[in-house]
């Protein structure tokens, strides 16, 4: 495995107690700067402007402090250090090799992804190589003086030259081959795109997202496309590509191969705050999920025959919920049918299965992916797309269910997942709520109450016991990650 850690340090300040002049050497030193600024300060008279308002001066960084060794000597001060790991976990998780990152640099994103080696007016098939990419945030000695920028590191695994020891396998090492420096600022999401057999890395640093190639050694930048404010997260399908603006919601792209460009498709405008996007899918329907500084989730689709697209250009808001906990990413997965759930031997379930039913694995039901997510409250939760006749079934049952049930402290299900807006960057939202969202926690109560309940709630939305166990089962195998 390959892991980007950091641990806190004592950095060394001892440099700061002296510094090697004599007191006579500093007056001197003092006495040249004052006598510069006072001649600066005459030319600037003589002139007819005032020095402290021209910005063209030349502005001189001068000490903070000084260090008064009979009070005592600088402290040690605590920073952080950023270190790549290659770990083996069939060793109890022994550190291989090690990679330290330069003084002020934090490492900010992590890929193992298969990259190109492309030879430009060659016949030869190009090799792929497996690397493992680290993007890093340079933040200057000078502080906020300056913008910060990023890095991005290429290593390649590969056995050490060292001699084995008796019984076990050569030791493997961890080879920096390339190094690129991004002057668009930190790097914050790395991806891997492929177009006709070819693996480019995909860097989102800053507002900027650029396509890398490499060939000959070194990273070429073959596209690119300008976001708004700063790059949150890429989501790659195929050749589609979902980005997070930190502060613009979300665009949708894709990369053509022809020209080599990325081109806007469509965007959310409404200004909302990303802090997670992902995709879900049934049968050939895929929608977007996002997760906003409000706690929300909107589901958003590209739908350019829709009235509400503005000619396609712009991404329909299908649904919304209101989660009530923050998370920050969010991952997609297979959803899994519950014939094939509890099975030890998944492709003899799923041949057999096949030979029973033709259709098995054909219908939308079968060909869904959902989304798990982690929230900084210690919780873990997915995201399920259902069929209609499943929607409306378990959309009733959560409304009877929502009267039926006493709730905690006598509070609405209903206000709580509607969707909060944000008085400062989302009130130019339309004031509908789209909602279509069921609440897990909710319907999933079902299962625990007695027989004479469930049958009283079964019947009055028109369907049976079994129907509605049989929903929450799939539903319930559907969101199983393992």
């Amino acid at each position: 495995y390959a892991m980007l850690v950091s641990h806190e340090i004592e950095a060394d300040q001892s440099y700061l107690n002296d510094d090697g002049l004599t007191p006579e050497e500093r007056q001197r030193i003092r006495d040249e700067k004052e006598a510069a600024k006072v001649r600066k300060q005459v030319e600037a008279d003589l002139g007819g402007f005032d020095i402290e308002q021209e910005w063209v001066e030349e502005i001189e960084r001068e000490e903070c402090f000084a260090v008064d060794t009979s009070l005592g000597l600088a402290p040690e001060m605590p920073t952080r250090k950023y270190e790549v790991w290659l770990v083996d976990a069939s060793s109890q998780w022994s550190v291989l090799d090690k990679y330290e990152l330069g003084e002020f640099e934090h490492g900010t994103a992590l890929k193992v992804l298969y990259l190109t080696d492309v030879v430009e007016d060659s016949d030869e098939i190009p090799e792929r190589n497996l690397v493992i990419a680290v993007g890093t945030s340079l933040i200057d000695h000078d502080g906020e003086d300056l913008a910060s920028k990023g890095r991005i590191l290429l290593f390649q695994v590969k056995k050490s030259k060292k001699r084995a020891l008796r019984g076990r396998d050569p030791p493997i090492e961890m080879l920096l081959t390339s190094e690129k420096d991004m002057a668009l600022g930190p790097v914050t999401s790395l991806s891997s795109l492929k177009s006709e057999d070819v693996y480019r890395i995909v860097v989102g640093a800053g507002a900027e997202v650029t396509v890398e190639q490499w060939g000959s050694g070194k990273l070429t930048q073959v596209g690119f496309y300008h976001a708004h404010m700063q790059v949150q997260e890429i989501v790659l399908f195929k050749t589609f590509f979902l980005l997070s603006d930190a502060y613009d919601s979300l665009h949708f792209l894709v990369w053509r191969e022809s020209d080599k460009s990325l081109t806007l498709l469509a965007k959310d405008y409404e200004p909302t705050q990303m802090f997670a996007s992902g995709l879900i899918s049934r049968g050939g329907a895929m929608s977007f999920v996002c997760h906003d500084d409000r706690q929300n989730l909107s589901f958003l689709q590209y739908a350019p025959t829709d009235a509400a697209a503005r000619g396609g250009n712009k991404l329909v808001c299908r649904a919304d919920f209101h989660m009530g906990t923050q998370t920050t990413s969010l991952r997609s997965h297979w959803s899994q049918s519950s014939l094939l759930f509890n099975s030890c031997t998944t492709n003899s379930t799923l041949a057999a299965l096949k030979q029973q039913d033709t259709l098995f694995g054909r219908l939308d039901d079968d060909q869904r992916f959902a989304v798990n997510f982690g929230t900084t409250d210690g919780s873990f939760g997915a995201i399920v797309p259902l069929s209609e006749p499943t929607y409306w079934r378990l959309t009733a049952l959560q409304s009877v269910m929502s009267n039926a049930l006493e709730s905690n402290c006598a509070l609405s299900h209903r206000a709580w997942r509607l969707f909060r807006r944000s008085t400062r960057r989302a009130g130019c939202r339309n004031n509908d709520r789209k909602k279509g969202v069921i609440d897990g926690d909710v319907v999933m109560k079902f299962v625990d109450l007695p027989l004479p309940e469930q049958e009283d709630l079964a019947s009055s939305i028109g369907s049976t016991v079994g129907l509605v166990m049989d929903n929450l089962l799939e539903l319930g195998c559907a969101a199983s990650v393992v």
